[in-house]
């Protein structure tokens, strides 16, 4: 039988209601127990990490949550980690940027009821989890109402329903139907040697453009290293903001442009606006999600 570690941070799977509203209270060991239906799908052990809303979490955080996958491979065949949905696909992004290569499973889930509320999503999503983990695929993925996503193309985009999460820009790695039986599109594998970043720049700014933001809001940039834009449609940068965004390339601050379109990506080269961004120097983010390009940038891949 495959060993499977549950990493616990906490989330909305692991609530319970207080007086001031619904806070992380169940450990790993609570939530297994109530769970009996994983004794027939793998071996659980227990790593309780934090017990964080996600909305609480750090770059710190999340490179712990690698770090703990990447110091525990030896000894588990695959690893989920339950955590809060609001910012799961942050952690799934960084996570596929800090384990390039990982050679085992490490699957995200959480759910948007907490576990034990009639009608909670959470025993699904789990043991969907721990049905990918123990599947024998490799790389970090995110699982949540029968979807098999890949890590860096997570995206949440509804507040409040079950199915609140789509892959962006990529296709399903596979589906898991209501009896649980894995639908596999592309069973994902290991491309090369796994290996770990232990090193991130957290010091990255996202910015969202909007029709009317004035130029001078960017003479406050010029502190950071490291600057997203997230641009209009297929990206650019308005004419009449040019010049400041030229004068914060200069001063040695690093521009990238992503977009605020959920689907679809940048090119710089479909308008003369984005033409013009990249001729002083702002650097394409292409297809990637912005959680996924704010992970890229973090561990200096671009």
């Amino acid at each position: 039988m495959k060993q499977v570690l549950l990493i616990a941070t906490g989330g909305t799977i692991a609530c319970r209601e207080t007086e001031n509203g619904l806070s992380p209270a169940l450990t790993g060991e609570e939530l297994l127990g109530l769970m009996p239906e994983l004794n027939g799908i793998c071996s659980v052990g227990v790593s309780d990490l934090m017990n964080l809303d996600s909305t609480d979490l750090t770059a710190a955080d999340r490179a712990a949550i690698a770090r703990t996958v990447w110091e525990n491979r030896g000894g588990y065949d695959g690893f989920v980690i339950a955590h809060g949905t609001d910012t799961l696909a942050y952690t799934a992004a960084l996570l596929h940027h800090m384990l390039p290569n990982i050679d085992r499973p490490v699957v995200l889930t959480g759910s948007m009821l907490p576990i034990g509320v009639p009608g909670s999503d959470a025993p699904r999503n789990l043991a969907d989890a721990f049905r990918v983990a123990a599947a024998g695929c490799a790389g970090v993925l995110a699982v949540l109402h029968g979807k098999i996503m890949p890590g860096s193309n997570v995206c949440k985009r509804h507040s409040s329903e079950a199915d609140a999460f789509v892959s962006a820009n990529a296709p399903l790695a596979g589906t898991i139907d209501e009896t649980g039986l894995i639908h596999w599109e592309t069973p994902p594998q290991a491309a090369g040697d796994p290996s770990f970043v232990d090193t991130i720049d957290p010091h990255v700014l996202l910015v969202k453009l909007t029709p009317d933001i004035e130029s001078t809001f960017f003479s406050a940039l010029h502190r950071y290293p490291k600057v997203i834009l997230e641009a209009f449609g297929a990206g650019g940068i308005p004419s009449r903001l040019e010049q400041a965004v030229r004068s914060l390339i200069e001063s040695g601050t690093r521009v990238y442009i992503t977009t605020q379109c959920s689907e679809g990506g940048v090119d710089l080269h479909k308008y003369e606006v984005g033409r013009r961004a990249e001729a002083m120097g702002a650097v394409s983010l292409g297809a990637r999600t912005t959680e996924d390009a704010l992970a890229a940038v973090m561990c200096g891949e671009i």
